[in-house]
């Protein structure tokens, strides 16, 4: 990579950048969710100045999704290029949307990480977020799906 990564709010041109990048992840789609690109436009129609990419070279190399539910915060799909993690960028994607959360006068934020993710159970932990043993996960699908996001 020439060029340090630029963190910037995602724009339409980045959708197909971010379903690669959430594909290398593991992260696209799950087996009975709906289409990634779907969610993506969305979550942009939403809460635009939440959802940030990282770009360097013309492509996306990192993403997050922040939402808000007049509530709280919720981080969701945080996701770096497998040749640029453990470099700081993750920690400079959270960071940035921590102060675009700030800036928009939300103070507490929530996010989910899969149990079986040691890597983002230690990565959340390393910045300072608590795990919450005492609350549950509840999903109910009205579409009779078995997704559990």
């Amino acid at each position: 990579m020439s060029a340090d990564p630029v963190i910037r709010t995602i724009r339409s041109a980045d959708i197909s950048g971010v379903v690669a990048l959430w594909e290398e992840a593991g992260m696209a789609a799950y087996e009975l969710s709906g289409d990634a690109a779907d969610e993506i436009t969305s979550k942009m129609d939403r809460d635009p100045d939440l959802f940030i990419v990282a770009e360097a070279d013309g492509g996306v190399v990192a993403v997050v999704m922040g939402t808000w539910d007049g509530h709280r915060g919720r981080i969701k799909r945080l996701a770096v290029r497998s040749d640029l993690r453990r470099s700081g960028l993750g920690r400079r994607m959270v960071e940035e949307l921590e102060r675009r959360f700030v800036d928009a006068g939300i103070r507490r934020i929530r996010l989910e990480v899969w149990s079986h993710n040691e890597g983002g159970l230690a990565f959340w932990e390393d910045l300072g977020y608590r795990l919450q043993p005492e609350i549950r996960y509840f999903v109910h699908n009205l579409d009779d799906s078995d997704d559990p996001c």
